[in-house]
C-alpha cells in the first residue's frame, strides 16, 4: 500500500492529465464523488496505481488486463454493468502515462539523493545550500508540464509525452495527423532537454563537490539554459534549474573570494618575513 502523502502527486498528475480531459466530469468537478458522479479514481486509486505498475509494455491492452484483475473485483460497481466508472475504459492511454510521469519523476528524485551520498565531501559548510537547491530540483522537470497553443489548431500538450501524441497522431484523422506528428516531434526534443539538464545538474554538482567551481558553474548555466530555451521558464513558475544555477554561481564567486583573500594574505606574510 502506497502511503496517502506519495499518493497525493499521482492524484494531482492526473489531475492534471486525465481528469481535464474527461468529458464525463460534472461541473464544478473534480472531486467527482461528492457531485454525485462516482469515478474510479477516487475510487480506487492506489490499486489503480499498483496495477499500472506492475506492467511495462509499449500496448495497452496488458494495462487493460491487469486492471480487470486487481482493481475490477473489488469495485462495488462490478455488477453493475449499465455503469462503470473505470477511467481505464475510456482514459486508459493518459491514465498510464500519468502513473508513469510520477515514477519517472520519482526515479529522477531518487537518483538525485543517491547522487549526493554517493560524493565524499557533500556535507561540507560551503556546499550546504548548493545541495540542498540541487535535491529540491531533481527530478521535478520532465516533459512538457506548461499550457501550450501548438499548431493552428492550438493544442495544449499540458502533461503530454512524445509517446502519447504518437499514439494521438494514429487515431486522429488526416487532417490532424501531422500536427499531432509535429508536436511529438517538439515533445521529445523537451523530453529530452530535460534529461540532458539533469545530467548537466549533475555534472555541476559533482564539480564543486570536487573543487573545480569554474566547472560547476558552467555546467549549471547548461542546465538553466536547456531549460529557458524551452520556453517553460516563461510559462511554469519557479523554473527548475535558476535558483541552482545562482547557488552554484555564487558559491563558485565565494570561492574565488576566498582564495583570492589567501593568495594575498600569503604574499603579505612572505614579505612580513
Amino acid at each position: 500500500m502506497i502511503a496517502s502523502a506519495e499518493m497525493q502527486e499521482y492524484l494531482d498528475q492526473i489531475r492534471q492529465e486525465v481528469c481535464s480531459r474527461c468529458v464525463e466530469r460534472p461541473e464544478g468537478g473534480p472531486p467527482c464523488l461528492p457531485l454525485g458522479k462516482p469515478c474510479g479514481v477516487e475510487l480506487h486509486l492506489p490499486q489503480l496505481v499498483a496495477a499500472v505498475q506492475q506492467v511495462h509494455s509499449p500496448l495497452v491492452e496488458p494495462y487493460l488486463q491487469t486492471n480487470r484483475q486487481e482493481v475490477c473485483p473489488t469495485c462495488p460497481y462490478l455488477h453493475h454493468p449499465e455503469f462503470c466508472p473505470c477511467p481505464m475504459d475510456r482514459l486508459a492511454v493518459l491514465v498510464v502515462g500519468a502513473i508513469e510521469t510520477v515514477d519517472q519523476r520519482r526515479k529522477r528524485r531518487d537518483h538525485g539523493h543517491e547522487v549526493v551520498a554517493s560524493l565524499e565531501g557533500h556535507k561540507r559548510p560551503e556546499l550546504a545550500e548548493v545541495v540542498r537547491v540541487y535535491e529540491e530540483a531533481a527530478g521535478t522537470w520532465t516533459g512538457c508540464d506548461w499550457p501550450t497553443t501548438f499548431g493552428l489548431t492550438a493544442l495544449n500538450l499540458e502533461g503530454w509525452t512524445a509517446e502519447e501524441a504518437e499514439d494521438q497522431a494514429i487515431e486522429v484523422n488526416r487532417e490532424q495527423r501531422q500536427t499531432w506528428e509535429d508536436a511529438a516531434c517538439w515533445l521529445e526534443e523537451v523530453e529530452r532537454r530535460a534529461e540532458e539538464a539533469e545530467a548537466e545538474a549533475e555534472m555541476a554538482l559533482r564539480t564543486a563537490t570536487a573543487g573545480d567551481w569554474a566547472d560547476a558553474a558552467e555546467h549549471a548555466r547548461r542546465a538553466w539554459n536547456l531549460e529557458f530555451t524551452t520556453g517553460r521558464t516563461f510559462r511554469r513558475q519557479p523554473p527548475t534549474w535558476q535558483r541552482f544555477y545562482e547557488v552554484v554561481t555564487l558559491a563558485a564567486w565565494a570561492h574565488d573570494r576566498r582564495q583570492a583573500t589567501n593568495r594575498r594574505f600569503s604574499i603579505t606574510v612572505l614579505n612580513d618575513s
